[in-house]
């Protein structure tokens, strides 16, 4: 019977405490911070311990190395314009080959040569072009090169290369023993995820141009031949601590 009882006046007691909390606007509140509070401290700790272990390499000395190559994108190809004749081309980071995507690419190069340089593929015709055939007239290429960073137009009338990096390279007050960063700061100052993202276009325009003609010799010209290449390069950052005598 006493067990009965001490039962009864067990759940009264519960009825009556839910009763009481769910009357209590300001007991809710204090609950509800309470439990916020508990979630948030381990969150807390973990961050602040972290930055923490972090803070002490600002006081150290760096130096910045790493390695660094080449992947190609594009393999040479050939192509024949006429006069005005246009080539261009769109490609997004998404056209990169698979090894390029996995890597930290810093820059985009663009090699471009005029296959008939010094052989030009002028057409000759009449009686006289052996005794006096005239000159040849060298062929160009316009060319107009960008990225998502920057860009570039040029002609050339033999072999040009033009690259454009991707990212700035960081200035460091201290360099080359750079202090006051946490090697993971270093590391995201070099980090080139975000600045590939964009559009990568490529146009090549014909100049042709055909040789003074002879009272002997017609010359014509009916194109210019180019090559083209486009290749990728990529750095992975290395830090290292300065110690005054030797890199650790």
């Amino acid at each position: 019977m006493e067990e009965l009882e001490a039962e009864l006046l067990s759940e009264n007691f519960f009825q009556k405490s839910v009763r009481n909390y769910k009357s209590n606007k300001k007991l809710q509140t204090i609950s509800v911070l309470v439990i916020v509070m508990i979630i948030a401290l381990p969150v807390y700790s973990f961050f602040g311990e972290t930055e923490e272990d972090d803070a002490y390499q600002r006081d150290n000395q760096y130096i910045i190395d790493g390695d660094f190559g080449y992947i190609t994108w594009i393999e040479q190809v050939n192509h024949e314009l006429g006069d005005n004749e246009e080539l261009s081309f769109t490609l997004t980071e998404q056209d990169f080959p698979d090894e390029a995507k996995n890597s930290n690419i810093i820059s985009v190069e663009l090699f471009i040569t005029v296959l008939d340089y010094e052989d030009d593929n002028e057409e000759t015709s009449g009686a006289g072009c052996i005794i006096n055939p005239g000159e040849d007239e060298l062929d160009s290429v316009s060319v107009t090169f960008s990225t998502p960073a920057d860009g570039y137009s040029f002609e050339t009338q033999s072999s040009d290369y033009s690259y454009i990096f991707l990212m700035e390279y960081p200035e460091f007050e201290t360099y080359p023993f750079v202090t006051g960063y946490t090697i993971a700061e270093i590391e995201e100052m070099f980090d080139t995820s975000d600045e590939v993202k964009g559009e990568y276009f490529f146009q090549f325009i014909g100049n042709v141009e055909s040789g003074d003609s002879t009272i002997e010799c017609d010359r014509q010209d009916p194109s210019v031949t180019i090559q083209y290449g486009v290749q990728l390069e990529w750095f992975e950052v290395q830090v290292l601590e300065w110690n005054g005598g030797s890199l650790l």
